[in-house]
């Protein structure tokens, strides 16, 4: 009996792999020669499970393709599901990296502002050039890879005054003028644009300048001061995804520039003359003073001058305003080319002018002042088609021997002054 059933049991299994694998006819026909088989067989023993089994094992293939056909039908609904729950789910984690991406980007950018902001908070602060440039330095050096950078500045909107390098591994310097900073200004006069010169690129410009230099990359910004051209910053081998960062660090820069060159402008004006180029007279007033206390401190002589031109009130009613300006310019000049630069030199008055000699006594005080005299009287000013001629007076005043205090100083030149004046002009007391 059990080996009845075993053999029903494989015959069963065998029915069933072959109804999975073959068609249903093929395995309707193999389950029938087993039925045929066991029918044989089954009768001859009269037993009733045989008829039973028959039955099941050619049911066997009709229900196993049944299943077939709506396990498949399922399988491929599954599938469709499948696809789309995984398309979903792609979209899902692009649209995450992408958040990602962005968010990180955006990171980046807030670092990038708030590290800008500190920058120019920082430069801000500073009033002159060599301290917002050491910043500046200082966050080119932190956040980029370059060979050098170099800031080329000019004086009246063409004449080179100077340059200042930076380089990594060196501090700021103050270097020679080349003939690539001489290009590069010369090119932001003509464009008056910002240049960037990569590998790819094959301009004019970048040929104009690779006769003179190799580079690799280069970027010269023009920098403006009301309109003027005041400078050319420029950096060289930067990498060019670097190129925009750089540039919005510079235009930081450039509006702190732009302020630090208007600040010495203004403060140039108020110690300045602005006809004669020389000190107002209460900038000059407080050099005087500052001198008057190191005398006092080191125990040195001090001279002062008071010199005033002789006639100027004539000359001016004869030949017009604008040539007693340029008699008065002309003599300033003559002053700063007789004096030595410590000392100090300022339009006291309408005519008049003030010097104060550092370390000199009284004896020395007379020579400068008959080298100045003289060199007045022999001057031709030429101004308007006019040839003037002019002299000063000159009164002298010695610390310690005349007085100690500015006051007292000033006074006892102005009474030598006056005596000059009274005993004929041209001439020195």
């Amino acid at each position: 009996m059990y080996l009845n059933f075993l053999v029903y049991f494989i015959l069963t299994l065998s029915v069933l792999f072959l109804s999975y694998r073959v068609s249903m006819s093929r395995a309707f026909m193999f389950s029938a020669g087993i039925g045929i088989f066991i029918l044989i067989h089954g009768v001859r023993l009269s037993r009733y499970e045989t008829w039973i089994y028959i039955l099941f094992i050619n049911a066997l293939p009709i229900v196993t393709e049944r299943f077939k056909k709506h396990f498949n039908k399922h399988k491929l609904k599954a599938q469709v599901i499948f696809k789309e729950v995984r398309g979903r789910y792609e979209d899902l984690a692009k649209q995450d990296r992408n958040q990602i991406e962005n968010n990180l980007e955006k990171e980046r950018k807030s670092n990038q502002v708030l590290s800008l902001y500190e920058i120019s908070k920082d430069m801000s602060s500073c009033l002159l050039f060599e301290d917002i440039f050491n910043i500046f330095s200082l966050a080119l050096k932190k956040s980029f890879r370059f060979h050098l950078s170099r800031c080329v500045l000019l004086k009246d909107s063409r004449d080179i005054e100077s340059v200042y390098q930076i380089e990594l591994g060196q501090g700021i310097a103050k270097v020679a003028l080349t003939a690539l900073d001489r290009e590069l200004v010369g090119i932001a006069l003509e464009t008056k644009k910002i240049l960037l010169i990569s590998p790819q690129d094959s301009s004019g410009f970048s040929r104009r300048l690779s006769v003179i230099k190799d580079f690799e990359t280069l970027i010269a910004i023009p920098l403006f001061v009301e309109e003027k051209l005041a400078g050319v910053l420029y950096i060289e081998n930067i990498p060019r995804t670097h190129f925009e960062n750089f540039v919005i660090l510079t235009a930081q820069f450039a509006i702190q520039f732009q302020k630090v060159l208007l600040y010495k402008k203004v403060q140039e004006m108020s110690i300045t003359d602005s006809l004669t180029g020389i000190s107002t007279r209460r900038y000059f007033l407080e050099r005087f003073l500052e001198e008057i206390r190191r005398s006092m401190r080191h125990k040195a002589n001090l001279s002062f001058l008071m010199l005033d031109l002789d006639h100027f009130k004539e000359k001016n009613d004869r030949f017009g305003h604008l040539v007693g300006d340029v008699i008065l310019k002309e003599v300033a000049d003559i002053l700063k080319s007789d004096l030595r630069e410590i000392d100090s030199i300022g339009r006291y008055g309408g005519e008049e002018f003030a010097v104060v000699l550092a370390g000199i006594e009284r004896d020395g005080a007379f020579q400068v002042a008959e080298r100045i005299r003289k060199s007045v009287e022999e001057a031709v000013f030429k101004a308007y088609d006019e040839e003037v001629f002019t002299t000063l007076s000159i009164g002298i005043s010695v610390f310690p021997e005349d007085g100690v205090d500015i006051e007292a100083l000033i006074e006892i030149a102005d009474r030598a002054l006056y005596k000059a004046k009274e005993t004929g002009r041209n001439r020195v007391c």
